[in-house]
């Protein structure tokens, strides 16, 4: 069988050439790409000393911070396979993960020790944190002082051995372990630099998490393996934001949905922040168009929007610059999600399997050089999702639905099992929301069909208001009467203080859907 490097190889090699340059910056330290290479060594070195190589796999639940990437980089180096679980999890929701992946070992920074302490005593799973007693300590292992210790190990594995299961957490059902190869992951981390416009020495201001492995080989590697910096920005308030990449002279950043307007406000204040800033990714969820429209008019052609999910890797669409100037391609650009990337082809197709001409709505269907390898230990889901085409590349079928333009921009209008069907007319959720969005005294919302002894299903909508703020439901409807075909329109709004979310902060439409069934 063919042996290849791991994915930790190109990124190894990457942050040795970057050498004195820094990796990793907090408001009190940093970190260099040298200290962070010979601290993931060391690890990696401690790790295959426990017997973890190729085959094995690792859990991590980690925090936002340089010891977390590290970690990911030591199992990466030894050649097994990293587990990605939410740190946001509550313990049976990690306990149940850790059920399906089966680690031989799991790795924590500090702030998860104690919850974690009663899912692991017992398991003969191997726990690597910090300072715990009679247990691999991460500090210790990472500053290891022995000789040769600092160099990372030259690991080959077997051509298709996983390097990295990303776990997702849908709004029903248990969690999916998505499987991507050390091959595939290093074609992701190579990717993203053309994707998201990064050059040498990109500076991001990461306002992420790790939570999703998307944050990990999408912004975090990718900077790494340019030479750049990744400075924790998280949990900042946007003024303090702005002001901390004016002084880190910061190249890349994310803008969360909630705070895309305020982060507009911000640099309008702040306008010299633009002297540095090449580009703003937001991706994950459709942003409403007006806050798209609002931010471009703040920071122009530097905003980037994206489509992708853990199965595709990377994005396979994304918006250019072009986009947002005058005689833009595409038939609306702010609702767009961009073109298929150079690594990727998006259909949309009929229930048939047909393709659908311009601007009709269907299943979002990709294909892609880094789509992911399988469910883990799940081939019947896996057969579901990855089909072949006949043409020897397979396809996902996303369950997404969406249309194409005349020009290729993808339009997505939500999930296929969110379509709610009344009268015969089918209505997308998405399409409601960003209308009601826009409504006075609007915070947040989420539409969702509910059964219907006359229609079939009826439109309803949850609606969050803004703080401080007093709904006037008479007003938001007659807002919606204007904007909307009647049959689209919901039928009942319920306000509510906030929408349920899982772990992953995806709306949990079955929660609301029992509520409004069970209250008439």
């Amino acid at each position: 069988m063919t042996a290849e490097p791991t994915w930790a190889t190109p990124v190894a090699d990457a942050m040795a050439r970057a050498g004195h340059r820094v990796a990793f910056r907090t408001p009190d330290a940093t970190r260099t790409h040298a200290e962070s290479l010979a601290r993931a060594s060391r690890l990696a070195h401690a790790l295959a000393g426990q017997g973890i190589g190729p085959g094995d796999r690792v859990a991590l639940v980690v925090d936002a911070e340089a010891d977390a990437v590290e970690s990911y980089l030591a199992v990466g180096l030894t050649g097994a396979t990293a587990v990605q679980v939410n740190d946001r999890l509550q313990g049976p929701e990690i306990a149940e993960v850790l059920d399906l992946a089966a680690p031989r070992a799991v790795i924590h920074t500090a702030a998860h020790a104690e919850r974690l302490a009663p899912l692991l005593a017992g398991s003969g799973v191997l726990v690597v944190g910090h300072g715990a007693a009679g247990r691999l300590d991460l500090d210790a292992s990472a500053a290891m002082a022995s000789s040769g210790t600092a160099r990372p190990p030259r690991v080959l594995v077997p051509a298709g051995t996983p390097g990295i299961v990303g776990f997702t957490s849908g709004t029903t059902g248990r969690p999916k372990g998505v499987v991507h190869t050390h091959a595939n992951l290093a074609r992701i981390v190579r990717h993203m630099p053309a994707h998201d416009g990064l050059r040498w020495g990109s500076r991001c201001g990461f306002t992420g998490t790790l939570a999703f492995a998307a944050g990990i080989w999408g912004v975090v590697l990718p900077h790494l393996y340019v030479g750049g910096e990744i400075s924790w920005m998280a949990g900042l308030a946007p003024d303090a934001w702005v002001d901390r990449m004016i002084a880190e002279r910061t190249t890349f950043t994310y803008a969360p949905t909630p705070l895309m307007g305020a982060f507009a406000d911000a640099v309008r204040r702040r306008p010299e922040v633009l002297d540095h800033l090449d580009g703003v990714l937001h991706s994950g969820s459709l942003a409403p168009r007006e806050a798209t429209v609002d931010l471009v008019d703040a920071i122009g052609h530097r905003y980037v929007e994206t489509y992708g999910m853990t199965e595709t890797g990377a994005p396979v669409t994304a918006t250019v610059p072009a986009d947002w100037r005058p005689g833009a391609e595409a038939d609306d650009p702010f609702s767009s999600a961009g073109r298929a990337t150079s690594i990727a082809r998006v259909l949309v197709l009929d229930e048939h399997g047909a393709e659908l001409p311009a601007g009709e709505v269907g299943e979002v269907v990709v294909e892609s050089e880094t789509l992911f390898a399988g469910y883990l230990d799940d081939p019947v889901q896996t057969a579901e999702a990855l089909r072949d085409a006949g043409s020897g590349r397979p396809r996902l079928h996303t369950g997404d639905l969406g249309s194409l333009d005349a020009a290729g921009h993808l339009y997505v209008r939500g999930r296929a099992k969110d379509m709610i069907v009344t009268g015969g007319m089918n209505v997308y959720p998405a399409e409601v929301e960003r209308v009601i969005a826009r409504a006075e005294g609007v915070a947040d919302v989420a539409v969702l069909g509910v059964p219907d002894e006359r229609w079939g299903e009826t439109v309803v909508a949850a609606v969050v208001p803004t703080p401080g703020a007093s709904l006037d439901l008479t007003a938001l409807e007659a807002f919606v009467r204007g904007q909307l075909a009647g049959y689209k329109k919901p039928t009942r709004v319920r306000v509510v203080d906030e929408l349920p979310r899982n772990a992953s902060l995806k709306v949990r439409k079955d929660v609301l859907r029992r509520e409004f069934e069970e209250t008439p």
